[in-house]
């Protein structure tokens, strides 16, 4: 029988991580799927860990060399069979009725994207924090919501793992750009609005997005590369006719800026000390705002991690 839902989890060196994945997805209580992972030449034993499932709605595809997870991602949806591909990453893992939930909204709204709000949890801690995607950017939904581009690039939607109906990118030639390995998920989001999605979000958390330590200069280039994309974005004709739009991605290139200023600060800071960051700090005056704006948060999430307050209370 033809799956509901094509499940796809790229992986690189995630055999710690993987196994949850996998259970969570043959988990669902929506049981007509196909879960697809594509190991990403991992060098650990993420393919070993893979193997040990013996369901047969699982298929593996290896990758002969590294080539990203946008690459990983459009290989599974070139061979999945589902009418809905929903994203995993090998390192987070769903709810057991999130497919089942989605899938009701989805039909109900007539989708063509659906995502849920996301719980963010702390590598290795059994709770999530009370903070989730939805509640940083200030949006408080009691019902569901179809959302427009301006509304996606204003809350930062790219974070979310939306399900995605294979034929709507199919019929629109969409896929992740695989020459990116950050910012291949905004894109291809935004894109799928432009060209007409009903993209619907709903109040609920049914993905646990979990937060694992990453280097400086990860973030880095992240930053790095998010402005270059706001300043491709911007030079579009969809963007040109969309004024709204345009004071958007500005916005953000702003914000993405700052961001990008204030890791290249961070990252001299703890490779070469005090002098060489301050010289970064003088050619980087984004950095000041950046540090202000997260201020309250790092001192927020400090004293989540260590003493386990509930702040939202």
């Amino acid at each position: 029988m033809k799956p509901r839902v094509s499940i796809i989890i790229p992986a690189y060196n995630t055999s710690r991580y993987i196994k949850r994945a996998i259970e969570s997805a043959l988990s669902q209580t929506e049981q007509n799927i196909e879960v697809i992972v594509v190991d990403d030449a991992s060098t650990d034993n993420t393919v070993e860990v893979v193997n040990s499932f013996t369901d047969p709605r699982i298929k593996l595809l290896v990758n002969e060399v590294n080539k990203g997870p946008s690459y990983s991602r459009n290989r599974a949806f070139k061979e999945a069979k589902g009418e809905w591909l929903a994203l995993l990453d090998s390192d987070d893992w769903y709810a057991p009725k999130r497919l089942e939930m989605l899938l009701q909204v989805a039909d109900r709204e007539n989708a063509d994207l659906i995502a849920d709000d996301m719980y963010f949890i702390e590598e290795g801690a059994d709770s999530p924090w009370s903070i989730t995607v939805f509640i940083k950017h200030g949006m408080q939904l009691d019902k569901p919501k179809q959302i427009d581009p301006v509304y996606f690039v204003d809350r930062y939607l790219s974070i979310t793992k939306p399900l995605i109906k294979l034929n709507f990118l199919v019929e629109h030639n969409l896929e992740f750009n695989e020459s990116l390995r950050y910012e291949e998920d905004f894109i291809l989001f935004l894109l799928c609005l432009i060209n007409g999605a009903r993209f619907i979000i709903v109040p609920e958390s049914f993905y646990f997005y979990q937060i694992r330590r990453s280097s400086l200069m990860k973030e880095y280039l992240f930053y790095e590369q998010a402005c270059k994309t706001n300043l491709y974005l911007l030079q579009q004709e969809f963007t040109q006719k969309n004024p709204q739009l345009k004071q958007t991605l500005f916005q953000r290139l702003i914000k993405m800026k700052q961001s990008r200023a204030y890791y290249r600060v961070r990252q001299s800071l703890k490779e070469r000390g005090f002098l060489t960051a301050l010289i970064k700090i003088v050619f980087n005056p984004n950095f000041f705002p950046a540090l202000w704006e997260r201020l309250p948060g790092i001192l927020k999430y400090n004293l989540l991690y260590r003493f386990n307050i509930n702040l939202s209370k």
